[in-house]
């Protein structure tokens, strides 16, 4: 049973949710923000592509533009549609026959890997506090997506170039045996496996305490899928040799009476957990370099969670157990 299953029909409160197509003071930075970052790459792209050498990898910034151009409409059209200030755009020629040796091939991937790294975070972010409007959350999504994958395929072209700087070693006690880790990637393992202990410890807390039988049902399913990628995270370490933290207790009570503990308070402090591990996973993502199996499971971890909290986000609306954000004025 996928999570979304035990989620009621939500569209049929879409309308009342959405009547006015509004947004939140915090989306409009959102969209502007964005907006600004892309018209900024596409100055970027253009200045340094008048240097690069390599034919192929001249063919994947152009790729990268593209994508750029198609989210600035997009980004465009929902500034106009909801009455936001954008921001200057650039010049459309940035072109020069001069030639400069010292502005070389690796240089300009550094450059443009920095930029991108710098820019998911943001991005990320956007979708973490896109929670008025679930049409705008979606595009930054989509958005974010698109942009992991423009970042991997440049991280492995530069790799195969060499353009790529070599982590430390995690060391283990097997000499001679082929360094599969970084020291960072190592500490993303014990930082996931520890992160998903501590929320199958609260989640199983609240489901001591929670009162709507639909919730109670959310939350064991949740604990599930966080049980399942604690094993595979333990799994992950046992493999790589990583030392493992300890594991939550099987079971515990607590003295509370269950009055004080209100459903909203529960789902408020699940919601903000959510939003940390989204960082959490794109944290590891980009800092997970030199093993590409270990990347392809953060990413799977992050795209399970932005879709969790999308979920989440929308089933709290209808239940109306999500704060109150101050909504963009237009005028």
């Amino acid at each position: 049973m996928e999570f979304s299953d035990l989620l009621p029909d939500i569209s049929i409160f879409k309308k009342s949710i959405t009547t006015e197509e509004q947004i939140s003071s915090t989306e409009a930075y959102n969209l502007w923000n964005a907006l600004r970052a892309r018209y900024i790459s596409i100055e970027t792209y253009k200045l340094y592509r008048n240097f690069v050498h390599d034919r192929d990898f001249d063919l994947l910034l152009d790729g990268h533009i593209e994508d750029f151009q198609e989210q600035i409409t997009m980004l465009e059209n929902l500034a106009d549609k909801y009455k936001v200030k954008v921001p200057a755009k650039p010049s459309d020629q940035l072109q020069t026959s001069a030639h400069i040796d010292i502005i070389t091939d690796k240089l300009i991937f550094r450059r443009i890997y920095s930029d991108l790294i710098s820019e998911l975070y943001f991005l990320s972010r956007s979708i973490s506090s896109t929670t008025y409007n679930d049409k705008l959350r979606r595009y930054f999504i989509d958005f974010v997506e698109n942009h992991l994958n423009n970042y991997e395929n440049l991280y492995k072209y530069g790799k195969t170039k060499g353009w790529t700087d070599v982590a430390p070693s995690f060391k283990t006690h097997q000499p001679g045996e082929k360094e599969q880790l970084s020291a960072g990637e190592a500490g993303h393992i014990w930082d996931h496996l520890n992160l998903r202990y501590d929320q199958v410890q609260l989640t199983r807390i609240f489901l001591d305490f929670v009162h709507d039988t639909e919730f109670k049902l959310i939350l064991e399913q949740g604990n599930k899928i966080l049980q399942k990628q604690a094993k595979l995270l333990a799994e992950k370490a046992t493999e790589y040799e990583v030392p493992t933290p300890e594991k939550p207790p099987a079971s515990q009570k607590a003295k509370i009476d269950p009055e004080i503990m209100e459903d909203k308070f529960a789902y408020r402090v699940i919601l903000k957990g959510i939003q940390e591990a989204i960082d959490s996973h794109i944290g590891a993502v980009i800092e997970t370099i030199r093993n590409d199996k270990l990347r392809k499971l953060f990413f799977d971890l992050y795209n399970e969670e932005v879709e969790l909290f999308n979920d989440l986000i929308e089933y709290g609306k209808m239940k109306g157990w999500t704060h109150i954000i101050p909504t963009y004025r237009k005028a």
